[in-house]
């Protein structure tokens, strides 16, 4: 097998507070866009309030082994959009969006941190150039407090699902204080792009400790079941837990938090989930089986005996049980200091190779956006 290889996107530059959220998108290869592969993050530039920094889209036409610069994503809004991006393709037309047009989600926040955004953008040209479509959300300043009296009102976190016609966006919610919640997870809808329904309460704790957040979802999977990862911050170790629905919409009782993931070698991930899955090698006439279906969930860092690594948790049976495997770029995480790792990604290219996207701690303070495309995940 060979060994992976590694590309350096972007490094961190002196000023930056660090990239993070690294976004990968593998379109589909039977689809307008062909398997082209996408790539965003979250730039996190110091700059001075003349619209802000700009979600970068870089594309990669050879299942992630070179990348080039494609296009930036402005802020219509003119503040920035310098939090938390996300994107995802189209199969299917929508409102006035075609199968394999892009939505793209991220936070707009000017450069005082004064509101919070989330501002939903398209492209109908593989990425090239993006145009704004609407606000889903807006919420108080991007002020971040672990405290049981925090008075905060932030919105974050974006993730976006396209179930029966209609554009879901699941977002974590710090305005349900009332309540006693200091974070929910909750969701808002539009058929249009262009007007979004009230939000609904997906998750929430009323003990003024846990914050449920960070939801990301991996839509209908072959046995029918819609499954998602969200991180628990309050306990020390931030675990992340498996939510799962019968239609996407419907995650049952907001105070339930789901299943809380642990390999067979007592390996966690903590923080910042992600979750990736693919159909493998199987009998297309029985899809549903479980051995036909790989899921990946990532965190900031795993966690093992108190220690910091660099692992993932890989399920061969729908999530019934889990192992843990060496990310395939190399990396040193840490419990406090250095965020690199924060909120990464995984997809498998039109080759089946799996593709990594995550940052790691730069020369200059900030941190080094990295792609590695491995042949396979250790079993």
């Amino acid at each position: 097998m060979n060994s992976p290889a590694t590309t350096t996107i972007h490094r961190g530059a002196v000023g930056e507070a660090g990239s993070l959220y690294t976004r990968l998108l593998a379109t589909d290869p039977q689809g307008p866009n062909a398997g082209a592969m996408l790539l965003t993050w979250e730039l996190r530039l110091h700059v001075a309030d003349d619209g802000g920094p700009s979600f970068p889209i870089w594309r990669s036409l050879d299942g992630g082994h070179s990348w080039e610069h494609l296009s930036d994503v402005a802020d219509a809004l003119g503040r920035g959009n310098r939090y938390q991006p996300m994107m995802i393709e189209l199969t299917e037309d929508l409102a006035h969006l075609r199968r394999g047009d892009l939505l793209l989600a991220g936070n707009s926040i000017p450069t005082d941190g004064s509101s919070t955004t989330l501002a939903l953008y398209s492209s109908r040209d593989g990425g090239a150039s993006w145009a704004y479509e609407s606000t889903i959300d807006q919420g108080g300043p991007a002020i971040y407090s672990p405290r049981s009296d925090a008075t905060t009102t932030a919105v974050w976190e974006p993730d976006l699902h396209v179930l029966d016609g209609v554009l879901h966006c699941y977002l974590a919610d710090e305005r349900d204080k009332a309540a006693g919640m200091l974070q929910t997870i909750t969701r808002r809808s539009s058929s249009d792009l262009r007007t979004w329904s009230e939000k609904d309460l997906v998750c929430g704790i009323g003990d003024r400790k846990h914050r449920p957040g960070m939801f990301v979802g991996t839509g209908a999977m072959p046995d029918g079941l819609h499954r998602a990862v969200i991180e628990i911050v309050g306990p020390p170790e931030v675990p992340v837990h498996l939510l799962t629905s019968t239609d996407g919409v419907d995650w049952g009782d907001p105070a339930e938090i789901g299943l809380p993931l642990v390999a067979t070698d007592g390996t966690a991930v903590s923080g910042t989930p992600t979750i990736a899955w693919r159909r493998v090698d199987g009998d297309p006439e029985n899809s549903e089986n479980s051995e036909n279906v790989e899921m990946i969930v990532t965190g900031r860092h795993s966690l093992r005996d108190g220690v910091a690594g660099n692992r993932a948790l890989r399920s061969r049976d729908l999530g019934a049980t889990w192992t843990s495997f060496e990310l395939p770029t190399p990396a040193v995480r840490s419990l406090v200091g250095d965020g690199s790792g924060y909120s990464q990604s995984v997809r498998w290219n039109a080759a089946g190779q799996l593709v990594h996207a995550t940052t790691v701690a730069s020369p200059t303070g900030g941190h080094d956006v990295v792609v590695t495309v491995a042949e396979s995940v250790p079993s």
